[in-house]
């Protein structure tokens, strides 16, 4: 009992000790902004031949963005980017892994428009070429701009981010190859959303920049762990319960050969003449004091005593 009480109280420890790792490591967050570790620049169509402007403002808590959106030669869009590949914070792999992330929320105030745009440029094996902006696989989706707790704050699931039609159909493709790259990540860019007006200053207000994700393999180690502490517990609760039916059916049994010893220690004391020292060794007992405590946990009285009432 006394095992089962220590192993028990050991796998309390084990388990909170569990969850606090599980609750504080489970998850996996990367701040892109702000911290000061990638660069941070101007995004506008001017790079496609559009003619939207965009003033940028850059400080170590937010960044702002004045644009001014106007039609053009491309798509009209503009606001910031974040350089995933900043020559002082290049990844060891070379490029900025999304995919282990499910999530982003981007804490972003707007003046006029109800969402931003939001852009993943990524490195396409195939299509893109080195310092080519419109060869890059962008994955584009689009975020309303909601205030909650007097936070303005935009957020979006990785899943809903998509490869728009005109850059499959600038690569030859007539539909969607399914390919992501998400793994390749180059540059990440926030500009106006969906139903801007053209020719109105809007701004775009940056205070932080969060991706969020399950730490994937983490979690499964975990999920080991406990399994195995479980089985651990169950195997020592089960040890020691069968080593305690044993020992208590191995002293049942001593207590039978026992009586039986002594009942027919007890004939002999009743029936001959024998002294206690031989009526001990008829029985298998050659310590006379022994054969004595034993006699009279069984009878209640010592051997004499017994053999004086015949």
């Amino acid at each position: 009992m006394k095992k089962i009480i220590i192993a028990t109280a050991t796998l309390v420890v084990a388990v909170a000790v569990w969850i606090c790792l599980f609750v504080k490591f489970s998850a996996t967050e990367q701040i892109l902004f702000p911290g000061g570790t990638f660069q941070v620049y101007a995004v506008s169509d001017a790079n496609v031949g559009g003619f939207s402007t965009v003033e940028l403002s850059n400080q170590d808590s937010v960044i702002s963005a004045h644009v001014n959106i106007r039609s053009g030669m491309a798509y009209p869009y503009a606001g910031v980017g974040v350089n995933l590949l900043s020559v002082n914070n290049r990844p060891a792999n070379g490029f900025f892994d999304f995919s282990d992330f499910d999530s982003l929320v981007i804490d972003v105030e707007t003046v006029r428009m109800q969402r931003v745009g939001i852009k993943i440029l990524n490195d396409d094996p195939v299509y893109s070429k080195k310092n080519v902006y419109q060869s890059y696989r962008p994955m584009v989706a689009q975020a309303p701009v909601i205030i909650r707790d007097r936070v303005s704050r935009a957020s979006v699931s990785m899943l809903d981010f998509k490869v728009p039609e005109w850059w499959l159909a600038m690569q030859g493709l007539e539909e969607d190859d399914g390919l992501r790259y998400m793994n390749r990540g180059m540059l990440f860019e926030i500009m106006n959303g969906e139903g801007t007006m053209l020719g109105i200053p809007d701004d775009i207000v940056v205070r932080s920049i969060k991706l969020w994700g399950e730490n994937r393999t983490f979690k499964a180690l975990m999920y080991v762990a406990l399994v195995v502490m479980v089985l651990v517990y169950a195997g020592v609760v089960a040890l020691t319960v069968r080593n305690s039916a044993g020992h208590i059916a191995n002293r049942e049994k001593k207590l039978d050969e026992l009586k039986t010893r002594m009942a027919q220690a007890a004939k002999l004391l009743k029936e001959s003449d024998r002294s206690i020292a031989e009526v001990a060794l008829a029985v298998g007992e050659k310590n006379p004091a022994a054969f004595e405590k034993a006699f009279s946990k069984i009878y209640g009285v010592k051997p004499l005593e017994y053999k004086a009432k015949k």
